[in-house]
């Protein structure tokens, strides 16, 4: 694990904690702190002491976080909830009801990731159990959350998975997009789609951007990573565009490579292109689980 960025403020309370996997500017949680302090996102189960060492940093203790909204049930995101209800057994865990079941019974979400990630999920860890009696299931029509120190309405917006939330924070005119649109790695200022195994869709994610692009924030921010740093509708307009660009090329590189790993090696070099600056194990982990997704989605892997 990499040293992680210091907490930085992102909006009024908003805090962005780095989580230092795999590099410095990977993965993040946020912290929205006030009266009844809220995390978005929990980390990988091996970052989670650097996650309640950022809470501390923040000026919260984790026995007194309240709210933890998991966007969604992958490792990177769901890993460190365990740790946090140990921090505070009566921590409120939220999560889309289609996969809840995952949180209080990790073992086939475990095997199912680890082949997903092939050689890079040992960075990962293994998630533990999260109580039932913690996990708060979140509908399809979404869920609304006084937290934070305000409002958090808790949005169904799948694409990268079927049970993707976003989070709009109306007081603050602040969206956390989670992977419902991709990725923003600001050091390479590189746009990546939410291409990912095993059930990303791309219509999905195209009614996503529309949907998300309404509400209108005026800061929206990532787990992977940080703030979008210029106009929003030009987010909305890059996710668009590159959502489509990288489809049509992944097909192209397909189509004139011998196998599917040859496949994922060309898309990392040419349409991904991240190291440096951040480390090629991070690219070489990327290139491979957002192309592979591009090639499920079409039934070619």
């Amino acid at each position: 694990m990499s040293t992680a960025m210091e907490p930085f403020e992102v909006a009024d309370d908003v805090h962005c904690i780095d989580t230092g996997l795999f590099d410095a500017g990977s993965l993040a949680v946020y912290l929205f702190d006030g009266e009844e302090p809220a995390l978005v996102d929990a980390g990988t189960a091996a970052t989670a002491e650097m996650v309640t060492t950022g809470l501390v940093e923040c000026g919260v203790d984790p026995a007194d976080l309240e709210h933890l909204v998991v966007s969604h049930i992958h490792v990177d995101h769901s890993g460190g909830a365990s740790a946090l209800v140990e921090a505070n057994p009566d921590l409120d865990v939220y999560i889309h009801g289609m996969t809840a079941p995952h949180l209080a019974d990790p073992g086939t979400l475990i095997e199912s990731s680890r082949e997903a990630m092939g050689e890079h999920f040992g960075r990962m860890g293994e998630q533990g159990a999260v109580p039932e009696a913690n996990v708060v299931e979140v509908p399809d029509e979404g869920l609304t959350v006084e937290a934070g120190g305000g409002t958090l309405e808790l949005v169904h917006a799948p694409g990268h998975s079927p049970d993707h939330l976003a989070v709009w924070a109306p007081d603050r005119e602040l969206l956390f997009a989670a992977e419902c649109l991709g990725m923003y790695l600001e050091r390479a200022d590189r746009w990546v789609p939410p291409g990912t195994l095993p059930n990303f869709d791309v219509d999905a994610v195209d009614r996503a951007i529309d949907r998300l692009a309404g509400y209108g924030p005026e800061t929206v921010v990532f787990p992977h990573f940080g703030a979008w740093p210029r106009d929003p509708a030009e987010l909305f307009e890059t996710a668009s565009r590159e959502l489509h660009r990288w489809d049509d090329r992944v097909l192209d590189l397909h189509e004139g490579a011998d196998s599917v790993e040859a496949t994922v090696e060309r898309a990392g070099e040419e349409l991904l292109d991240i190291a440096p600056p951040y480390t090629p194990v991070m690219e070489s982990f990327y290139a491979r689980l957002v192309t592979l997704g591009y090639l499920k989605h079409h039934g070619l892997a």
